[in-house]
C-alpha cells in the first residue's frame, strides 16, 4: 500500500513480479564481455526495432541486459545510469497515473515494441521502469 499525499489515503499498486535488470553503460560491449568472460553469464546480442544493439540473457524469470548509454533516456547519476529496476505490471497506464497523481514525475507509458513502459525515479534516485508486456 502507498500513501497518496494529495488525497491523504492509501491505495494498492499492483506489481506482479520482477521483469528485468538493465545495466546502462558507456561501453556496453566491454561490460558485456566482463559478464560473459568473468561471470560466465550467457549474454547474447539482442536487437529490437528502435533499440540499439545490446546484450541480454534470462536469469530464471528475470531478463538481464546491458544497454549502451548513448541515446538512453535520463541522465547519469554518479557516473552511471544504472541499474534500472524493471517491474512487471498488468496495468502500466493505471500505475503511471497513480504515480503522477502522487506528484512523482513519470515518463511514458510508451511503446517499446515488446511492452508498454513507464519510468520514474524512486525517492533515492534509482531509475525504475514499469513494464506491461505485450500479449503473445
Amino acid at each position: 500500500m502507498v500513501t497518496d499525499p494529495s488525497r491523504g489515503r492509501l491505495f494498492v499498486m499492483s506489481i506482479d513480479g520482477m521483469s528485468a535488470i538493465l545495466l546502462i553503460s558507456v561501453d556496453a560491449k566491454r561490460l558485456a564481455d566482463f559478464y560473459r568472460d568473468v561471470l560466465e553469464m550467457p549474454l547474447e546480442d539482442e536487437i529490437h526495432e528502435g533499440v540499439p544493439l545490446h546484450y541480454g540473457c534470462e536469469l530464471g524469470d528475470v531478463h538481464f541486459a546491458i544497454h549502451p548509454a548513448e541515446g538512453w533516456p535520463g541522465r547519469a547519476l554518479n557516473n552511471a545510469q544504472s541499474p534500472v529496476i524493471a517491474l512487471r505490471t498488468s496495468d502500466v497506464q493505471g500505475a503511471a497515473r497513480r504515480l503522477a497523481d502522487a506528484g512523482i514525475p513519470v515518463t511514458g507509458p510508451s511503446d517499446h515494441g515488446f511492452a508498454e513502459v513507464a519510468s520514474f525515479r524512486d525517492p533515492d534516485g534509482h531509475h525504475v521502469e514499469l513494464l506491461q508486456p505485450r500479449e503473445s
